[in-house]
């Protein structure tokens, strides 16, 4: 059995994850300007690159631009809508957006047409 941490897919949710992480430390520090979120930001933003170089050699640059940068967009939403509560200042078109960003991502897990390794 594979190791799953080692899977492409894995790493897209990280690549996803730690850019969700970077853009919130980057809006906090922002609204703070304490130096520990700065550094935090400094310290991971390079691993978002790596990541996503690693995302794109296994399933090419079109399809990883589209799962990691979707996922990038998802996760800051999430996050101002749950612990931000930002909910009330969308209005219903740009939640339909998001809604669709969710679709596209859905297609684009579900449609590959070939495994990925």
């Amino acid at each position: 059995m594979k190791n799953p941490f080692l899977s492409p897919w894995f790493a897209v949710l990280i690549c996803a994850a730690l850019s969700t992480v970077t853009d919130t430390l980057g809006t906090v520090w922002w609204e703070q300007k304490k130096t520990f979120f700065l550094l935090w930001l400094l310290a991971l933003s390079p691993l978002v690159f790596l990541a996503f170089g690693y995302v794109g050699s296994h399933f090419g640059l079109a399809k990883a631009s589209s799962l990691t940068n979707t996922l990038v967009v998802l996760g800051p939403i999430l996050v101002g809508i749950l612990f931000r509560g930002e909910l009330r200042q969308l209005s219903a078109l740009e939640l339909v957006g998001m809604g669709l960003a969710v679709a596209g991502i859905a297609l684009l897990t579900l449609g590959s047409p070939r495994p990925v390794s």
